[in-house]
C-alpha cells in the first residue's frame, strides 16, 4: 500500500463522502432543521441590531453606511441590506441614545442569540447522531463562544469594509503611494474576510458537536464547503433579487423580511450540510476501503 493514495483514489473518495453527505442532509432533513433555524436566528436580530445600532452610533455617521450598505449587497440580498441600512441610518443620526441601546440590547441579546446557537448546536449533533448530553449551563456557555467567535467574524466583515478604505488612503497619502496601498488593500482584503469566516466555520462546526475526537483546526473540510455554499448562495439569491426577484410586488414591506429569512434559511442549510461533510469525512476511514489497496 502506498504511503498516499493516488490522485484518482482522492479523487473517488471525496465523491464517495459528498454522495454519502447529501443522503444523510435528506435523511437528517436539513432543510426543515435550517428553517427552524433560521426563525430562531431571526428573532435574535431585534436584540442583536440594539447592541450593534449603539456600538455603531457611537462612532459612525450616515456617509460610513451608505458605504457600509454599498459593500453588504455583494455578500447578501439587496433587500436585507437595504433593510440593515435603514436602521443604521436612523441609529446615527441620534448618537446621544448608543448606550442606552448598548446596555439593553445586550442582555437581551445574550439569551436570543445563544438560543439560536443551541438549536445550531442540535442540528449539527443530528449529522454525527446519538444525543447530546452536555447539561444546560454546558450548552449556553459553548453556545455563547460560537456566538462570539460569529460575531468577532461579523466585526472583522463590518471593520474592514467600513474602516479598511479610510486606512488605505490614510497609509497612501503618509507613505505617498496612493495607488500602490490601493492596490494592496483590494489584494488582500477579501483573503482576509474570507479566511476569518472560514476559521469561525470551523470553530462553530468543532464546538456544536457533542462527543470524542473533537480536535480543533484551522479549518476542516466540513468548513470549507458550508463557506462555499453559503458564498454561492447569497450571490445567486443577490442576483436573483436584483435581477429577476419581483419580491416587493409579491409581499409589498415585507419583502425585505422574506428575503433575508430566505438567506439565513441558505446559511443555515450550508452550516448543516458543512457539518455532514465533517461526519462523513471523520467515519470514512472506518467505512470506506482505501484506495491504494486492490479489492480482493
Amino acid at each position: 500500500m502506498s504511503a498516499q493514495a493516488p490522485p484518482q483514489g482522492k479523487a473517488r473518495r471525496a465523491w464517495e463522502i459528498l454522495r454519502r453527505a447529501i443522503d444523510e442532509a435528506r435523511e437528517d432533513r436539513i432543510s426543515t432543521t435550517a428553517q427552524a433555524l433560521a426563525y430562531s436566528i431571526f428573532l435574535a436580530i431585534p436584540a442583536s441590531f440594539l447592541v450593534v445600532l449603539g456600538v455603531f452610533s457611537l462612532v459612525a455617521d450616515t456617509d460610513d453606511v451608505t458605504k457600509l450598505v454599498d459593500r453588504l449587497e455583494n455578500v447578501m440580498p439587496p433587500e436585507a441590506a437595504a433593510l440593515l441600512g435603514e436602521s443604521l441610518e436612523r441609529s446615527a443620526e441620534s448618537p446621544s441614545s448608543g448606550i442606552l441601546l448598548t446596555l439593553v440590547g445586550l442582555l437581551v441579546a445574550l439569551w436570543t442569540t445563544t438560543s439560536a446557537a443551541t438549536a445550531l448546536m442540535d442540528g449539527i449533533q443530528t449529522a454525527y447522531g446519538g444525543r447530546d448530553e452536555r447539561g444546560f449551563v454546558k450548552r449556553r456557555l459553548i453556545a455563547l463562544v460560537i456566538v462570539v467567535c460569529l460575531l468577532a467574524a461579523a466585526l472583522l466583515l463590518v471593520g474592514l469594509l467600513v474602516l479598511g478604505p479610510h486606512l488605505e488612503r490614510w497609509l497612501g497619502g503618509a507613505i505617498g503611494e496612493p495607488n500602490l496601498t490601493r492596490w494592496l488593500w483590494w489584494t488582500v482584503q477579501w483573503p482576509i474576510l474570507l479566511g476569518a469566516l472560514l476559521l469561525a466555520f470551523t470553530v462553530v462546526l468543532t464546538l456544536g458537536r457533542f462527543g470524542t475526537g473533537r480536535r480543533l483546526r484551522l479549518f476542516t473540510p466540513g468548513a470549507l464547503v458550508a463557506l462555499v455554499v453559503w458564498l454561492a448562495a447569497s450571490g445567486g439569491l443577490a442576483f436573483y433579487s436584483a435581477s429577476f426577484g419581483s419580491d416587493e410586488k409579491t409581499w409589498g414591506t415585507l419583502s425585505a423580511v422574506v428575503v433575508t429569512l430566505v438567506w439565513l434559511w441558505l446559511g443555515g442549510a450550508a452550516l448543516l450540510f458543512g457539518a455532514e461533510i465533517n461526519a462523513e469525512v471523520e467515519g470514512t476511514d472506518q467505512d470506506l476501503p482505501d484506495p491504494g489497496e486492490a479489492p480482493v
